[in-house]
């Protein structure tokens, strides 16, 4: 088995333990995913190397991506580098391209994003089989995450911030590994003279109402009031929100609740998976999330995930249609949660 546990995975980005084959990096923080990546990439790819033997890819953009790939990961490197393949926006249909060429071998390395993946699901399940291959997990931040990697940005900046306003700093923070570096260099950058944020910087700079637009959107999605979802994305649009920040939200928001599912479905309360510390919920919402792991089928979470993951290519394939691809999309989910 090679499947890590969140408690390995930071030994393993600081040392990789190979050197050729297939990494799959999942989860429900698509920031985080991305981060992690990033990291890797440039663990494999060092900034002299070859700029040709990089390889960047999107699985939505090309056709036949599984014979790509076995050209991409067999061809040689001019200069003797390593070849790094990258690819983006994976979906478990991308498992069955990539099968034989990942059990067959290749010298290159193959470094995969996906969304959140489930032990049950084709992508997870071939990397976690391959001896040459690692799947590393990048689960969403916590209360006690979010608080170090906030504290660890500020104190590179040499920014004093007094722990009150930590606190509201880190209530107001989603889970998106991402969003919450720009929450914090936005704080940052306002406070590049005075080195100092307080409790009311926090709540000017980051205490508006779009976090709440948001858990309406999402919830009223999840629980099927479409009235409700469709005022909830005008007021969210028409504040200047962008669709691609409601699309990662609702992917996660959807993602969590197929992992609390699974978790209910294995014999747990409800009050054990919302208890777990792996899920940050507001007591808020509390009751709202119940209701909707109650209420949605394991298939219809999955269905619900991979309509996400769909319109996300869409709407970066045609940006100009991506507030209505995204509106439908909810919309959509939301239909499904009224006939659950």
């Amino acid at each position: 088995m090679t499947a890590l546990k969140a408690r390995d995975v930071d030994g393993f980005l600081a040392r990789p333990d190979l050197t050729s084959g297939l990494v799959l990096i999942y989860g429900p923080d698509a920031g985080r995913v991305r981060e992690t990546t990033d990291r890797l990439q440039a663990h494999f790819h060092a900034k002299d190397a070859d700029p040709m033997s990089l390889v960047s890819l999107h699985f939505g953009d090309f056709e036949n991506p599984g014979e790509r790939i076995a050209v991409e990961a067999n061809t040689r490197s001019m200069f003797g580098d390593l070849r790094v393949i990258r690819v983006r926006g994976a979906t478990n249909a991308f498992a069955k391209e990539i099968e034989q060429t990942v059990k067959d071998g290749f010298d290159a390395v193959l470094l995969v994003e996906a969304g959140n993946l489930t032990p049950k699901d084709a992508l997870r399940k071939l990397a976690e089989a391959q001896k040459s291959a690692r799947a590393v997990p990048c689960f969403a931040d916590d209360t006690r995450s979010l608080t170090q990697l906030a504290r660890q940005m500020f104190d590179n900046a040499q920014i004093q911030i007094e722990s009150d306003a930590l606190r509201a700093l880190i209530d107001v923070l989603g889970n998106d590994r991402q969003i919450t570096r720009l929450e914090v260099e936005k704080l940052m950058i306002f406070a590049q003279e005075s080195k100092q944020i307080s409790y009311n910087d926090v709540i000017a700079l980051c205490g508006d109402n779009a976090s709440e637009t948001m858990d309406e959107v999402l919830d009223s999605a999840g629980t099927g009031h479409v009235q409700k979802l469709d005022t909830a994305l005008s007021r969210a649009f028409s504040s200047g929100t962008h669709a691609s920040a409601i699309l990662t939200r609702a992917l996660m928001h959807f993602s969590n609740l197929r992992e609390m599912r699974a978790s209910y479905d294995s014999g747990k309360t409800l009050q054990e998976v919302m208890s777990s510390g792996r899920f940050r919920v507001h007591f808020s919402r509390k009751s709202s999330i119940e209701s909707q792991v109650r209420s949605w089928s394991a298939k219809n979470l999955a269905i619900a995930c991979a309509r996400l993951q769909t319109t996300v290519l869409d709407t970066r394939m045609n940006a100009n249609l991506d507030t209505e691809h995204t509106r439908q999309a909810l919309l959509a989910i939301a239909t499904i949660a009224a006939r659950n």
